[in-house]
């Protein structure tokens, strides 16, 4: 007989995989230790065994998890230029920039995926090419028409801006990298926006 139920079981894994995925994007992959993890949630390190067999396969979750996320809530989105010029301002937004344990992944991860384990490489390909997909739906005919891969550039293009408005010591210049972002993006991917 389970110890818990199967329900249980599946909101503690979720509580786990919630949990990882905001701390991976806020400290770093290699900074989270399952211990501290597990303790901050109240639960033993040796009941994350119950629902990963290791770190790896959590990473691989918890770091594909919030584009998942992402494409779906793009998925509910009416696909218009409104909603891709909501999506560009949001993205490159001092909030974005400021609260990485919230924010898209790709900024926060992406280096540290690049050196992670195939499984999570993989998992975490899936899950940007889902979200590419919605940023291509969300693009206008004449964009579209400028040729294959925009989406690519314009994903590409946010996430730099993010990273570097992130890395940088001067709250001005950081400030400017997402203002010059931002309006570039616009103008190239969002006709009509200013």
């Amino acid at each position: 007989m389970a110890r818990y139920p199967k329900e249980q079981k599946a909101q503690t894994r979720e509580q786990i995989v919630k949990a990882a995925s905001q701390a991976f994007r806020a400290q770093g992959i290699a900074e989270v230790s399952i211990p501290a993890l597990m303790g901050e949630l109240g639960l033993t390190h040796g009941g994350f065994y119950a629902h990963f067999p290791s770190k790896d396969a959590l990473v691989a979750e918890a770091c594909a998890r919030p584009l998942l996320n992402r494409s779906a809530a793009l998925a509910a989105a009416p696909p218009s230029v409104e909603t891709l010029q909501e999506v560009i301002t949001s993205y490159l937004s001092p909030r974005q920039r400021d609260n990485p344990a919230e924010s898209c992944p790709l900024p926060s991860l992406a280096g540290e995926i690049a050196r992670a384990t195939p499984e999570a490489r993989h998992t975490f390909t899936e899950g940007l090419q889902g979200y590419l997909e919605r940023i291509a739906a969300l693009l206008p005919t004449e964009v579209a028409e400028r040729g294959s891969d925009q989406e690519l550039a314009l994903v590409a293009s946010m996430v730099g801006a993010v990273l570097l408005a992130r890395a940088v010591d001067d709250p001005g210049l950081s400030d400017r990298i997402l203002t010059a972002c931002r309006q570039s993006v616009l103008a190239t991917f969002a006709e009509g926006a200013e």
